[in-house]
């Protein structure tokens, strides 16, 4: 059988392997991080009733924006914010769980002489999307006790001058939390795109979400996923949320 190698692949992937974490038939995978409850009976059944009423109309492409979707997102999102902030649809983004939302904003600001940096041990994905899109991984090593502090990040953002960089808070797989005072002094500290990756942040019941930042950060991204406190994994639905309005 003919192999990916064997085909006209771009000369930097040429050998690699996909990104993959096996699958056994066991209780708990905590490899993949899965929710090991279920979802609750009555979610299940308003969640095959919208099903059965949407299928009426699956002759037809759905509304290509989501809105609907994303207008939901924004409503969640907005219990993390301040009264006088909110998040419209326009500014949330929907995609097949986060790794594609990570992909979409590496094609879009990464590419070929562009670099991704993220401070590591990290979530092993960051450098794969790098590859993947031809962006340049610039690896920084998190001290001994794995916790970023604003000096930290304000150095190596400064010193690489990266395209793009993903701090992730809860930090996978640390779970070292992330204050927002690094979340500014990131930001302030290089010109590229800041996304913060809060794939975990419904665990973190002591420090606000980085959706809070948004307004006047217009290169300020934060991830979500409904894979992990939701017990979505299954669904791949994820959410990125922009700046909002000055």
């Amino acid at each position: 059988m003919t192999s990916l190698s064997d085909l006209p692949l771009r000369d930097n992937l040429v050998g690699k392997q996909p990104y993959g974490a096996p699958q056994d038939p066991v209780p708990v995978s905590l490899n993949v991080n899965e929710n090991t409850h279920p979802l609750p009976e009555g979610a299940v059944a308003d969640i095959v009733a919208a099903l059965a009423d949407a299928v009426r109309g699956v002759n037809r492409y759905p509304d290509r924006d989501f809105l609907e979707l994303r207008g939901e997102l924004a409503n969640f999102l907005n219990r993390d914010l301040a009264q006088g902030q909110r998040l419209a649809a326009e500014q949330v983004w929907a995609a097949n769980g986060s790794n594609e939302v990570l992909q979409q904003v590496l094609q879009a600001f990464g590419g070929p002489g562009r670099s991704l940096l993220s401070f590591t041990p990290t979530y092993s994905m960051y450098p794969l999307l790098a590859d993947g899109t031809d962006t340049a991984w610039v690896p920084v090593a998190r001290p001994a006790d794995y916790a970023l502090t604003p000096e930290i990040v304000a150095s190596a953002l400064a010193e690489h001058a990266p395209s793009i960089a993903i701090i992730c808070g809860p930090n996978n797989p640390t779970g070292t939390p992330l204050d927002l005072e690094v979340v500014r002094a990131a930001y302030d500290a290089f010109d590229g795109i800041l996304v913060i990756d809060e794939a975990y942040h419904e665990f973190e019941s002591e420090r606000p979400s980085a959706v809070t930042l948004l307004p006047g950060r217009p290169r300020l991204l934060v991830s979500r996923t409904m894979s992990k406190a939701f017990a979505f994994a299954g669904v791949r639905a994820s959410a990125t949320s922009p700046r909002t309005p000055r």
